[in-house]
């Protein structure tokens, strides 16, 4: 049975996992909110598809005062929140200009969007969460770089913010032990997504792009719905097991990050 009464925000709807997250939960019948930065076409069509289902807000989640004045995530008693907006080292690039070659505003973008941004989300919604009788599932999407591994020459705070990121699903799963909030952190490998697009794949010839998929685990990228997939089941009421658990979903990059490192990538 389609579950109609659970209420979902999801952060970064309008594409890559974000958005097979987004389709997979409408189609199990479930209301989600999402959010999107620059967006705004593309979540008008997302609202009119699902229309009285999907909702979308604009909203830069790397600029403090946005969340602050963000009513509307305390409008809803979130029944999840996936915190899956973040930049990649090819997205930072449009959102935040570099005076130089140090990029150290790049840097701070990457942590203000990708490790500060959930917690301030997180820090804003706590209360009301508490104060709920029913479960709350936490879902933080981090990565593979950062989350579970190390890769050479990748953009240091892109990885040093997914770190972050897991270690703040970690650290609330610590705190939330004996409360109805369960939280985990969900890594994805080599995702084919415009965020990896950007950052490394964009710049491949198509020859390059071949022996690169051949390469992966399981020779081929991850696609965005085999990682919805499993944010749609950490929502089930079933997941609590499963509470403090960092999931490695890279299908063994994790294991063997040296099948990207030897073959000389960097980004």
């Amino acid at each position: 049975m389609k579950n109609t009464r659970k209420k979902i925000l999801l952060t970064g709807g309008t594409q890559g996992i974000g958005e097979a997250t987004l389709n997979l939960l409408a189609e199990k019948g479930y209301e989600v909110h999402f959010t999107y930065r620059s967006s705004s076409e593309k979540a008008k069509k997302l609202e009119a598809k699902f229309e009285g289902q999907v909702y979308s807000y604009k909203l830069d989640q790397g600029d403090p005062d946005a969340i602050k004045n963000a009513d509307f995530l305390l409008e809803h008693d979130w029944d999840g929140i996936i915190f899956n907006a973040a930049l990649g080292s090819g997205t930072v690039k449009e959102y935040a200009k570099s005076s130089d070659d140090l990029a150290f505003e790049r840097d701070s973008a990457m942590f203000s969007v990708n490790a500060l941004g959930p917690l301030w989300i997180y820090k804003k919604v706590q209360k009301k969460l508490l104060e709920k009788d029913t479960k709350s599932k936490l879902i933080f999407i981090s990565s593979v770089g950062g989350g579970l591994a190390a890769f050479p020459y990748f953009t240091l705070s892109d990885g040093m913010s997914k770190s972050a990121v897991a270690f703040l699903g970690k650290q609330l799963a610590a705190e939330n032990t004996h409360t109805l909030i369960d939280v985990f952190t969900v890594c994805p490998g080599a995702t084919e997504t415009p965020m990896f697009t950007s950052s490394t794949l964009s710049k491949m010839s198509e020859e390059e792009r071949t022996a690169f998929d051949l390469a992966q685990p399981k020779k081929r990228l991850i696609q965005p719905e085999e990682i919805s997939y499993w944010i749609e089941q950490l929502l089930k009421d079933e997941s609590t097991v499963l509470h403090g658990a960092i999931l490695d979903a890279t299908m063994g990059l994790a294991s063997r990050p040296g099948i990207q490192t030897e073959a000389g990538l960097s980004h």
